[in-house]
């Protein structure tokens, strides 16, 4: 086997042209160099360098092996340049999974400004159900995923709030109800557009008017899709209950109006979720860290007033 202490001492020799330079230069006797030269010239069988005055000359075998060396300690120091990157998350890869409203508000920016700090991290985003969010966790597809609302816990998942967003109703511009308190069953009266079957705000709604004692909203428009259901509101038509951070836009500049309802108020948490007892590469470990850094600095308002 290569005896790469012997040829490290060797690259140096070579690169200073006199084995005392390099002893001086390496810390150590100017014998102890020359028995490591003496090493590997007997592993390879051939002179490796010859006396030239008080400096040396490398041989042919010892050029080319000076090439090498030189090669092999240069990929080295490559190797732990690129190591010390993946450690210290400079480099490597961060998946993420997200459920449509983070994936749709928050994570973009946050994904832009963490790419602006670690520019060599590969980044890749996904959306699904939280059930698909669970599932690409527990597989390792993803490293990171963020989910919202009341959602059922997954065994070997761990939760951690960053936002408490909440559901609000939502009304054209202009309505009668646009700022106003009213009671549920007001609302009720008016006309409805609602999610798709299998939606949380659309299960939210229903449960609302079950626990009232009410009929649900007759003869709505449904929306498969949040953005479709708020432009629909936009254009005119309706109340729908949405999550506060996907309109937060729209109500700073009165596109919409927010009706309040007597008595409810309807939390909405967005949680990012990773893997139990598990510690995350350090690429995610790092986006995590500064994730909540951004939320603890108050810079996202959570709940619309």
């Amino acid at each position: 086997m290569l005896n790469l202490h012997a040829l490290r001492i060797f690259t140096e020799v070579a690169k200073c042209g006199s084995v005392t330079l390099s002893a001086k230069k390496l810390l150590i006797s100017q014998p102890a160099v020359t028995a490591q030269i003496r090493n590997l010239e007997k592993e390879f069988g051939l002179k490796l360098i010859t006396a030239k005055g008080r400096s040396i000359q490398l041989t042919e075998a010892g050029e080319i092996l000076a090439t090498y060396s030189k090669q092999l300690f240069s990929l080295e120091a490559e190797i732990e340049k690129e190591m010390h990157a993946l450690l210290t998350g400079a480099k490597g890869s961060l998946r993420i999974c997200a459920t449509d409203l983070p994936g749709k508000t928050v994570l973009p920016k946050w994904i832009v400004q963490y790419k602006k700090l670690y520019p060599f991290v590969d980044i890749q985003l996904s959306k699904g159900s939280s059930s698909t969010a669970f599932q690409r966790l527990l597989d390792h597809s993803v490293q990171v995923a963020f989910v919202c609302g009341d959602v059922q816990e997954a065994e070997g998942i761990e939760y951690y709030t960053l936002l408490e967003d909440e559901l609000i109703f939502i009304v054209p511009k202009n309505h009668q109800y646009e700022g106003k308190e009213v009671s549920l069953e007001e609302l009720m009266m008016e006309p409805f557009v609602v999610r798709e079957k299998g939606s949380y705000t659309r299960r939210k709604l229903f449960s609302l008017c079950r626990a009232a004692g009410m009929d649900i909203p007759q003869s709505p428009i449904c929306m498969e899709g949040m953005n479709e259901s708020i432009e629909a509101v936009k254009a005119g038509y309706g109340v729908a209950l949405v999550p506060a951070l996907a309109v937060e836009n729209e109500l700073f500049k009165k596109e919409l109006g927010r009706v309040y309802v007597k008595g409810i108020h309807i939390k909405h948490p967005i949680k990012l979720c990773k893997r139990k007892q598990e510690e995350p590469l350090s690429s995610a470990a790092n986006f995590i860290s500064f994730i909540k850094a951004e939320v603890s600095s108050d810079k996202y308002r959570t709940v619309i007033g």
